[in-house]
């Protein structure tokens, strides 16, 4: 995995590098709205814009990774917290009562019967 990220940015900043060089000597003029910038080449204009776009996604990505942060030690506090239940409690089979369904080829366990009752005698 390390290596498909680390090929995939080999590319894109070659492309960036190669796209930011060969628009380097064309000039261009950038109007947002009310606000025009002054003429700058159109490659250091995408440099920018490529900067703009990993510094947001930084910004994105560190604001998940902080809010997983805090899910994880919830979830490993909760874990602590079933794991010292699961000591108090004692667990297993219940003492005394069979299995509601018998192993394969055991025969079944025997079940304790009471003893016939008689008809009263008069």
């Amino acid at each position: 995995m390390f290596y498909i990220i680390l090929v995939l940015f080999v590319l894109v900043t070659g492309t960036m590098a190669i796209l930011m060089l060969q628009n380097f000597s064309n000039e261009v003029q950038l109007s947002l709205l009310f606000w025009q910038l002054p003429h700058l080449p159109s490659g250091l204009l995408l440099f920018l814009s490529f900067l703009l776009g990993a510094g947001l996604l930084y910004i994105v990505s560190l604001a998940s990774a902080r809010r997983e942060g805090r899910e994880l030690k919830r979830l490993q506090k909760q874990v602590e917290e079933l794991q010292q239940a699961s000591v108090k409690t004692p667990s297993g089979p219940l003492q005394g009562t069979p299995p509601i369904v018998p192993m394969p080829g055991m025969p079944p366990p025997a079940l304790p019967t009471q003893p016939p009752q008689l008809p009263p005698q008069q």
